[in-house]
Order: C-alpha cells, then sequence, then structure tokens
C-alpha cells in the first residue's frame, strides 16, 4: 500500500531544449521522492529542438506523475513559470528549471524543512552553507554578492539569495498573488513578492553547477530586470505605507 504524504508538491520544470540534463533532473527527483510528488509539469519552450520534445514525450509515457505543457505565451522564463503555476493542483508548488543548474537533491531538503517549520515558502539559498558556487563566472559571482548585500538591507530580510529561481511555495500563497514577470526577473518576484506580504519564508543550502548543455536564456543585461523590479516593488510599498 502507498503511504500518501501529507504534503503534496507540484514540480514546475522550465524546458528549453534540454536532452539529457532533463532526463538525469527526472531521474533525481524521482528517486528522492517520499510520496511527496503530486505531479511534474515540465513546461516546454515552444523553439526548443525536436529531440526535447521527443524526450519529454517518452518520460510521461513511462511516468504517470509527468506532465508535459507546451509554453502558451513567450518566449520567456517568467511566462514558462505563471503558466506552470496556473496548472498546479499540488497544496505546494515548486519551482525549478531543467538544465541541473538546480540541484534535484534539494527538493527532498526543502519538503523537510516544510514537514520541520510548516512555513509557506522555503527558497534554495546559494550562498548558505555547505551549498555554493560551481562553474560561476568570478564577475558574476561578485555582482550577484552585491546584489544580496544592499537588497538584502533593502528589504530587511534574512534571506540570502533573493534572485534564485529554486523554490517551494505554499499553493494559496501563488494563488493570492499577482505575478508580472515575463522573463528571469520571476525570481526575484517569486520571493519577494510572499516576503512584502508577510509570509513565513525559510531557506536551506543548495550547489549550483553551470550547465553542461544548451546554453543560458540570461544574458547580463536582463539581470537589470531584477533590479527594475526589486526597485518598483520597494517604491510601491512605500506608496501603500504613505
Amino acid at each position: 500500500m502507498i503511504i500518501r504524504h501529507s504534503i503534496q508538491v507540484s514540480i514546475i520544470i522550465t524546458v528549453f531544449s534540454e536532452t539529457s540534463a532533463l532526463q538525469a533532473t527526472i531521474f533525481r527527483l524521482l528517486q528522492n521522492n517520499r510520496n511527496y510528488i503530486h505531479e511534474i509539469i515540465i513546461v516546454i519552450a515552444r523553439a526548443s529542438s525536436q529531440e526535447c520534445f521527443q524526450i519529454a514525450a517518452n518520460l510521461a509515457v513511462k511516468h504517470s506523475l509527468i506532465k508535459v505543457h507546451l509554453q502558451s505565451y513567450g518566449p520567456g522564463a517568467g511566462l514558462a513559470v505563471r503558466e506552470g503555476m496556473a496548472l498546479a493542483t499540488g497544496t505546494y508548488i515548486a519551482i525549478m528549471s531543467a538544465d541541473l543548474e538546480t540541484e534535484p537533491e534539494t527538493i527532498d531538503v526543502m519538503v523537510r524543512k516544510i514537514e520541520q517549520t510548516g512555513c509557506d515558502m522555503v527558497i534554495a539559498n546559494r550562498w548558505m552553507k555547505p551549498g555554493g558556487f560551481r562553474g560561476y563566472q568570478p564577475l558574476k559571482l561578485i555582482l550577484n554578492w552585491c546584489f544580496q548585500q544592499i537588497f538584502k538591507r533593502v528589504f530587511n530580510t534574512f534571506l540570502g539569495d533573493l534572485t534564485y529561481g529554486f523554490k517551494i511555495i505554499k499553493k494559496e500563497v501563488v494563488r493570492s498573488i499577482k505575478w508580472e514577470g515575463v522573463m528571469h526577473e520571476i525570481f526575484i518576484e517569486t520571493t519577494l513578492k510572499p516576503l512584502q506580504n508577510g509570509c513565513h519564508i525559510e531557506q536551506v543550502p543548495t550547489l549550483w553547477i553551470g550547465r553542461r548543455q544548451g546554453r543560458s536564456q540570461n544574458s547580463f543585461l536582463k539581470n537589470l530586470r531584477y533590479v527594475k523590479l526589486a526597485v518598483k516593488l520597494k517604491l510601491t510599498s512605500f506608496k501603500k505605507k504613505g
């Protein structure tokens, strides 16, 4: 008899032509599953390769937990995440990518943190030991650290990785917020908006490893969208207080 876990997680995996990395992501997620995975929703960008589409379809045939969704609007990682969140039916919604830069084993660590604390949300923190970075460009690493330090103070939070798009959020929280992100700024939005709404947020360490397959769709200049959104949210909070 299969014992159903009290926490049911819908895992949203955004995909842009990943193949073997997608397969490895699914394998490692299922390997650590303690019956809390409610579903795995693979959201595939329309411009993905035919091989990627075929692998996703094969995975869905092989594993009943997997659903494949062709991104309706786009391109844009934010739009993909929003579509996936709208489709999710679990009690919690996890956001991750298919490139193995988001460590699949961390999902189980985040679920355990929810079990221990009853929190509304858990973020993966690359700056929290024993987590870290492998293959991250030195200049980007310095800029990332500076950004985290500045906005930790701006938003008066202990959270140490505000920009990382790897997290689990309670479905009620996801449904209560109007999301705006079109591209990678969705990753900071999905942390800052719950934070501003007073949600109980915890964090766990994770290891980031640079992708070995495909190419990132997030250029350096696109990172300015993170800053723009963060400033907008802060200014909005000032106006509400005023």
